[in-house]
């Protein structure tokens, strides 16, 4: 059974990871001097639209990333095939209760049906397609929610198809408008972004040496109309487990964004 769910067994290890790397950002500080973050991740700073909306920790939006084309085409490609967030025991890969934590739903969306797409966040943070981690299409309904997290962590870490790597960047996009709730919230930055259609939203959770920036804590707060996002991590190498392959992927439809 381990081996039927090495997948979902790698992913609950990166958001149990994921949790330790938040307790031990809170402990309390010692009198040891901690080296400055950086360099981190250099990005397209020339792609159009592109706009910073914070600075150290840097945050950047892009409006009308993705057209209402694509954002209306990705909901719908997604939609049939959404599944809840779930927790996978790590010991034989038995499915668990569904993740308190993140209470929406997702669905992993390859590449190769939405090419587009794809190339625009390649030229936009500067990575190779095998960088990017698979592409999640995430749907949130009333009164569900992402509480506070972390999208990376400290030092060398495998998983979701990568060794000894780490979250360099996180990009991700709004695919819908979103009038009440679902905003997405910086609380140690006090940083509120509110959805809206085509927006794409790149920020760092790790620098150069995968050490985790700790500033970068951010929730999806409840939401009161429906949210959709689109969302894929840039790592430090490349996809290389085969069990990631994008070959092995259920395609969502036949259609080509």
């Amino acid at each position: 059974l381990a081996k039927d769910y090495r997948r979902e067994i790698s992913t609950l290890r990166l958001h149990v990871e994921m949790a330790c790397e938040m307790a031990r950002s809170l402990a309390p500080e010692t009198a040891e001097e901690v080296e400055p973050l950086g360099p981190f991740h250099q990005i397209n700073l020339r792609y159009p639209n592109l706009q910073q909306i914070h600075k150290d920790p840097d945050i950047f939006a892009i409006e009308k990333f993705l057209t209402e084309n694509e954002c209306d085409g990705i909901i719908a490609k997604a939609r049939p095939h959404l599944q809840p967030c779930v927790v996978y025991k790590q010991e034989g890969g038995e499915k668990a209760e569904r993740d308190s934590w993140r209470t929406n739903t997702n669905a992993n969306l390859p590449q190769a049906e939405v090419p587009t797409v794809v190339q625009k966040i390649t030229e936009l943070a500067c990575c190779s397609v095998e960088q990017l981690e698979i592409l999640q299409v995430l749907h949130y309904e009333k009164g569900q929610q992402f509480k506070p997290h972390t999208d990376g962590f400290s030092g060398p870490y495998s998983a979701c198809g990568f060794e000894q790597s780490t979250r360099l960047a996180t990009v991700f996009c709004y695919l819908n408008d979103v009038l009440e709730g679902g905003s997405t919230y910086f609380p140690e930055i006090d940083l509120d972004i509110q959805p809206r259609r085509g927006t794409a939203v790149i920020h760092f959770p790790a620098d150069e040496n995968m050490r985790e920036d700790t500033r970068t804590l951010h929730q999806g707060k409840p939401a009161i109309d429906d949210k959709w996002l689109l969302t894929t991590w840039v790592w430090k190498t490349e996809r290389t487990d085969e069990a990631f392959a994008e070959s092995k992927l259920p395609r969502l439809s036949n259609v080509i964004i």
